[in-house]
């Protein structure tokens, strides 16, 4: 925490200045004093350094309800592991009053900034709000939002060479797994009701009291410490509460530009868009928000962070076995390989003819009626992931005209793509694909939405155009969450996206596996009891991953309290890419259900040439 002036001026608390909590924290000064609690700079007697300790009031203490969110504030800042968010470093209990042990940040409050320049220069204001927005993201990344974010919780220090750099404070009203407590308007903030943040930051859903866990409340809260920083005040203030409240949820934001002449035109559009009023209409994540920002001298937040050094070696050991596998191949393996790409392509080269005399022979319709499409992929219309990610659009609508049935020998022969659209509920197939194993439509979509928000629509876009012409086919035409995807397209997907997006290191396969898990929350719910510990869902992970893979099967070889094994058994040719799949749906999975530093372990692939596929999965309990 940052030692500010106001508070060296405070008169230390009588007593506690000058005690030491369990043996080893000994508090030397007072650095502030709120409703719940206090904030003493602190030296480590063991360690020999200086630390920050906030200590809740003894009434505070007296409350279950602030204690436990005094303890999700630990949890919560503790799970990310950034450069941008602060440190926890211990928590323990003094004469049963709880506190939280962080680092000591030698710096100020970006409030006590604005309170002294008002108005922040473009280069200064874009640089403090990338820095939070790369915390956040961190911190949304790991399913944690923040939502109370305002200037006093964001401490700027020298750190880095830079001198405003951030660290984000305070997630003491973090939103984790379980929904918080309805805010009426026009009450008083109590300790009990302050889930909702500070009213001139918060979100206007949230001041309606809309209570769904979504990264663009936190996204507008940097909308609002944006504008501030511009503009040396708030969008909107107000002597109460309600009048505060109505506002946020009802009026446009003053124009940036009337305040103050110089800012860019595009600047005043990327803060107005992080102010819209519906989230819908905001910047969808923070890296695109930062991305927005780097025209005006912002940077861009790298695309993926590796979760730890244990995790990148063990993705590291599976690429190098995956390389040397492939070596291995024979030379008659090899010919072989050849022949039946030669086949194919000479089978598409045929269809190719076929079409094009049928094509020829029939009178072309008039131009307004033109529905034809070539099968060569880089002649088809450009498609962007709003139709690609059909089911998102609010406004679509199913066809009303009835498709006609489908038999599994006609879907088996078929040699040209299934609209979605036209066919809901349909399985989609293209040439030459194995139909013996299937995804649900609402793995793909998972997928594709991630790389949506992460890279971008046009990169999106690209990807789909660079595919293989069997998985090219089965996007082309979009996707739903009804529909069953062929296994190897939602593979060869995922292969792409690591391959061309990522360093081809495996890193953005395990994403893929847990924007899947991300999707399939609803299908994870189903689980009792509503909320189940870690080790129950593992034990159902079997019939949830039965509900969105076909040809797979998922047996639990061992459990335990914090422990479990898992083995794979799969239809046709092992996949190293599901394999590593299912590493990140599996860590996903449990972690949003109230493990913590789970570690998913795959011991052993056949597509590695290992004789079975086994999981072990490790963590600490929620």
């Amino acid at each position: 925490m940052a030692e500010s002036e106001e508070s060296r001026r405070r008169e230390p608390e009588p007593g506690l200045v000058g005690t030491t909590l369990q043996g080893r924290y000994h508090l030397v000064r007072m650095l502030g004093d709120g409703g719940m609690g206090a904030v003493y700079k602190a030296a480590d007697q063991v360690l020999r350094r200086f630390v920050a300790i906030k200590l809740l009031h003894p009434a505070t203490a007296d409350n279950p309800s602030a204690v436990e969110r005094f303890v999700r504030e630990a949890r919560s800042a503790a799970a990310i592991g950034h450069p941008n968010i602060i440190d926890i470093l211990d928590f323990g209990y003094e004469k049963g009053r709880p506190f939280l042990v962080m680092e000591y940040l030698r710096g100020r409050a970006l409030s006590e900034l604005i309170a002294e320049e008002r108005q922040l220069t473009i280069a200064r204001a874009v640089n403090i709000a990338t820095h939070s927005l790369a915390g956040l993201a961190a911190a949304h990344d790991r399913g944690i939002l923040h939502r109370d974010l305002k200037p006093a919780n964001l401490m700027l220090i020298a750190m880095l060479g830079d001198n405003d750099f951030v660290k984000v404070c305070d997630f003491g009203f973090a939103a984790l797994v379980q929904p918080s407590q309805r805010i009426e308007d026009g009450k008083t903030l109590t300790p009990a009701r302050t889930l909702v943040g500070t009213p001139a930051y918060a979100a206007p859903e949230r001041l309606r009291g809309d209570e769904s866990r979504d990264p663009r409340l936190d996204v507008y809260s940097i909308g609002v410490v944006l504008f501030e920083m511009l503009a040396g005040r708030r969008p909107f203030d107000a002597p109460t509460f309600r009048e505060l409240a109505r506002k946020v949820r009802t009026d446009p934001p003053p124009k940036l530009r009337h305040i103050r002449a110089d800012i860019p035109k595009g600047l005043e559009f990327v803060i107005e868009r992080s102010l819209a009023k519906e989230r819908q209409e905001r910047w969808a994540s923070a890296e695109e928000l930062a991305a927005a920002l780097v025209p005006f001298g912002g940077r861009i937040i790298p695309r993926e962070a590796l979760p730890s050094d244990s995790f990148t070696m063990d993705l590291l050991r599976l690429k190098a076995r995956e390389t040397q596998q492939q070596r291995v191949i024979s030379s008659d393996d090899a010919a072989e390989l050849l022949e039946l790409r030669r086949k194919y392509r000479q089978e598409r080269r045929e269809r190719e003819q076929q079409v094009r005399a049928e094509q020829a022979s029939t009178p072309a319709p008039a131009p307004a009626e033109s529905d034809s499409l070539s099968l060569e992929i880089e002649e088809a219309p450009v498609e962007t992931s709003a139709s690609i990610l059909r089911s998102t659009d609010t406004h679509y609508k199913e066809p009303t005209i009835p498709a006609p049935p489908l038999h599994g020998a006609l879907m088996a022969d078929r040699t040209e793509p299934v609209d979605a659209g036209a066919l809901p509920g349909a399985t989609i197939v293209a040439p030459r694909l194995d139909l013996t194993r299937t995804f649900a439509g609402s793995v793909a979509l998972a997928v594709l939405r991630f790389v949506s928000r992460r890279f971008g629509e046009r990169a999106l876009t690209e990807l789909l155009g660079s595919l293989p012409p069997g998985p090219s086919e089965v996007f082309r035409y979009g996707v739903a969450a009804e529909d069953r995807i062929p296994f190897d397209a939602v593979t060869a997907l995922m292969q792409a996206i690591d391959a061309q997006l990522g360093r081809d290191d495996l890193h953005l396969v395990v994403q893929c596996g847990r924007a899947a898990a991300e999707g399939a929350f609803d299908v994870m719910r189903e689980v009792r009891p509503p909320a189940p510990p870690p080790e129950l869902l593992l034990a159902e992970m079997p019939r949830v991953l039965g509900a969105l893979v076909e040809g797979v099967e998922l047996r639990v070889g061992r459990m335990g309290r914090g422990y479990g094994r898992l083995e794979l058994d799969e239809q046709g040719e092992p996949s190293l890419s599901f394999h590593v799949f299912l590493i990140g749906f599996l860590d996903r999975g449990l972690d949003r259900f109230g493990a913590s530093d789970v570690e998913v372990n795959l011991i052993s692939s056949p597509a590695l040439g290992d004789g079975e596929c086994v999981y072990e999965i490790s963590w600490l309990g929620g």
